[in-house]
Parts: structure tokens; sequence; C-alpha cells
């Protein structure tokens, strides 16, 4: 097994417009290949289907085996080393997380993470997101966004590259998006929750909270 688990937290670790980390290469790129040619078509029962048309699994005890493999190595992440924020913890629950998929046509404007967990009280202390798409190109969209603090002006895109993994600290300044998804198919991804006991933080948004900007600007990686 080869996925990068390990590093200096100072390296690599990006602070604008908010905390996060993007690793290339993560894992067995033939296990990411596994994952996702056993995804699950539009028809899969177990698709939680939002209104803007992104599909989430609602069942983590029905995840193809790859998946269920990638996402429990995601669960084991040393997120302290990886991207410096101590005392964080998965959810093996993996409530609202798991297998997400975007159809050709769907988006995920400007928002803000809920900020705790609507069952534990936990307070929201990090998402993980690894790329499946093998072959997905750039003029496909899809691009994750990072906003400014305000939510008003997207500052950096990230590429659904294959087998990039992305960290980000979902802060309540920490605006992001999904750029609308406009190739043949599906953009899909595994996404997991890293949380941290309240301890007293009062809890500020029991859903996502939802600019009115929805056009980006900005620099793109796609490295």
């Amino acid at each position: 097994m080869s996925t990068i688990t390990d590093s200096r937290p100072e390296v690599g670790i990006n602070l604008r417009p908010f905390r996060h980390r993007v690793i290339d290469d993560w894992t067995d790129s033939e296990l990411v290949r596994a994952a996702e040619a056993e995804w699950p078509d539009q028809r899969w029962p177990f698709w939680h289907r939002y209104e803007n048309g992104k599909l989430a699994s609602k069942d983590p005890l029905r995840y193809p085996p790859a998946c269920a493999e990638l996402v429990r190595r995601m669960l084991c992440l040393p997120i302290s080393n990886l991207l410096g924020v101590a005392d964080a913890f998965g959810d093996w629950n993996c409530h609202a997380a798991g297998l997400h998929a975007m159809p050709t046509d769907s988006s995920l404007g400007v928002h803000l993470d809920s900020d705790h967990h609507p069952i534990t009280r936990w307070q929201r202390a990090v998402n993980a997101v690894l790329y499946v798409n093998r072959n997905w190109q750039p003029e496909w969209g899809g691009a994750f966004e990072l906003w400014d603090s305000t939510g008003q002006s997207c500052l950096e895109r990230i590429e659904p590259r294959f087998n990039r993994l992305v960290l980000f600290e979902p802060t309540d300044v920490a605006w992001h998006a999904v750029a609308p998804v406009r190739g043949p198919d599906m953009r899909r991804t595994l996404t997991v929750f890293f949380w941290k006991h309240a301890d007293g933080v009062v809890a500020r948004r029991d859903r996502a909270s939802f600019s009115q900007s929805s056009c980006c600007h900005g620099g793109t990686r796609d490295a």
C-alpha cells in the first residue's frame, strides 16, 4: 500500500483563502481505478438526491468494495500531520459522506458547510475529498472553487484530477463551491468528514449557508 499518510505539517499546507492541502497520487492508482469501475450509476437505489442534482450515498454498508476500502483509508488519515488540525477524528458512520456524484449540468453554489454534526453535535473540523474520475478533462468543469472570506470572489480552482486528495478546514470563512459539470461523465468523489468534540462551542449553522455569488474568477490549479 502506497498511501501518503505522513508529512511535516508546515510543508504543503496552504492558508489562503483558508487552510487546505492538495495531495496528488495519494494512494494506489489500481484501487482508485477499481472504485471508478464499480461506481454505481444514477439508477442506484441507495442515492440521496439533492435539489441541485448532486447524488450522495445513504448507507455505508452499501458501498462497493473498492470504494469502501478507500473510505477506510481516508478515515485513517493523520489529520494533525497533514493539515495541522489537532484532535480531529473521523466519523465512521459516514453521515452525509461516502460516495458523491455530480451528473452533467449539476453544480454546487458558494457556501459554508454546516458547522456541527446533527446527531452527535460534534464540531466539524476537516473535509477530505478524493477524486475518482480517471479521464476527467478540464473543459468538463467540476472544479473545486475556493472563495474569499466574504464569499464574493473566487481565488483558486482545484481541478478534479484522478487520485487527487483535497483536505480543507471548513471554518466560518471557508466559502467554497463546485463549478458546473459540463462533460459527458458524472463527477465522482469519495468524501469523509472529521470532527472535534464541541466542548462548549456554540453551533452557528444547522445546514449549509449559501452565498448569492455564482461565478468564479481567479487562478486555476491543474497541477
